[in-house]
């Protein structure tokens, strides 16, 4: 089986690293069982936390209330409320309307109940929250990952009342034919271990997984709503014919009605709201402002102005901060590899030892890069001059073992 790469998507106070490793399982495997470990939602004066009554459970919704089409936002697979939280507040001040993120059943702070699972159940359960908080009109959805097959699905079901929706990297029924179908699902069944009671939402979003792909394939989404649908420049897998197929899905999706408008996010992998920001923000506010009248509009034009400034600045202060430190030089070297960049990402490692020839995880991370190059011995050197810089350094010394055992 070719080598793949496992993304693991660590957040310590705001930090992002990408490791890499021989998973005994296809890329597109990798992402049907991705997930995440996120930190709580930042606190905003009008937020609101609740959990819901749905029937058999609850579920935990996390609600920043405004005038105007609430937008409710969907995950991908194993996320929860928290994956938003980096622009969340951003969107709350351009838009000024209610924001809708919740937590799936099993995922956050919701509870499950093993008798109703499957998306189906899953947007039951989403509606009959939103109903009962009174938000079950018109909305705008966001979603990202697997959770675009239940923005699908959700929006089979409310033609008259989803107005706009923003697609991110979206998961799509057609990158699953068969075979590659198969494969995944008798994969993932191996991994799931004895995790049915300890983590039940994971257990059954794995256990579900054919049944929820093949269930929205028997559905469509409305041709009556305008849609914005992202995909990565870099989508999480290593293999081409992934890769090209995952493109090939968005772009017949967006070729499917005149309202929906594909756009490649370039330079970005698979979490594009985190790579690109703006690029996201801008596309939730056009969305948005599609249900404005021209008061409305205007307003909403001038916080837009406002926003692309400061994003703009912040953009170019990142920039900066990727020349100067060790620590950014290294995050911005992983982020390289995520996106499939590996030769680029050899150069900013290298260039980060050579700026920061005391920063001993600076090695490490050139030593990872040469490693996934072929470049074994160049990579043991690295490695070595990491663990001798910091002697404390156990990940680079079991590494090291395991690289000079090959």
């Amino acid at each position: 089986m070719p080598e793949n790469f496992f993304i693991l998507r660590v957040r310590n106070p705001g930090r992002l690293r990408v490791f890499s490793g021989r998973p005994s399982m296809p890329s597109f495997v990798v992402l049907a069982l991705l997930l995440v470990c996120t930190n709580p939602h930042p606190g905003h004066s009008q937020n609101v936390d609740t959990l819901v009554d749905v029937g058999g459970y609850k579920l935990h919704f996390s609600i920043i209330k405004g005038k105007g089409t609430p937008i409710l936002f969907e995950a991908g697979g194993g996320e929860d409320a928290t994956n938003w939280k980096n622009i969340i507040t951003k969107i709350a001040t351009v838009t000024k309307t209610t924001l809708i993120t919740y937590d799936r059943a099993g995922f956050g702070k919701s509870s499950f109940d093993t008798t109703r699972h499957g998306i189906l159940n899953g947007v039951i359960g989403l509606e009959t929250g939103l109903r009962k908080l009174h938000y079950s009109g018109d909305l705008i959805l966001v979603a990202h990952s697997q959770g675009g097959l239940y923005a699908t699905l959700y929006a089979s079901r409310h033609a008259e009342n989803v107005k706009a929706a923003v697609l991110i990297d979206a998961t799509t029924s057609c990158f699953y034919e068969e075979n590659r179908l198969n494969a995944t699902q008798r994969i993932i069944d191996a991994q799931k271990n004895n995790s049915r009671k300890s983590n039940p939402g994971s257990y059954y979003q794995g256990a579900d997984f054919s049944n929820n792909i093949n269930f929205v394939r028997n559905v469509s989404f409305p041709k009556n709503i305008p849609v914005i649908d992202f995909v990565a420049e870099y989508p999480p897998f290593s293999e081409k014919k992934d890769i090209d197929d995952w493109k090939a899905c968005h772009k017949e999706f967006a070729a499917a009605s005149p309202l929906h408008t594909g756009i490649m996010a370039y330079g970005c992998g698979h979490f594009i709201f985190e790579d690109n920001p703006p690029l996201v923000i801008h596309a939730i506010v056009k969305a948005y402002a599609t249900t404005l009248d021209k008061t409305g509009s205007h307003e909403l034009l001038k916080r837009e102005a406002d926003y692309a400034i400061d994003a703009a600045n912040d953009r170019n202060r990142e920039e900066m901060a990727y020349r100067h430190s060790a620590d950014d030089l290294n995050s911005w070297g992983y982020q390289l590899i995520k996106q499939g960049d590996l030769q680029k990402a050899l150069r900013v490692f290298k260039l980060n030892i050579e700026l920061n020839p005391n920063t001993w995880y600076a090695y490490e991370g050139y030593g990872e890069a040469l490693l996934k190059n072929g470049e074994k011995s160049e990579a043991i050197k690295m490695y070595q001059k990491s663990v001798e810089l910091n002697p404390t350094n156990e990940n680079g010394k079991k590494k090291l073992e395991q690289i000079l055992k090959q």
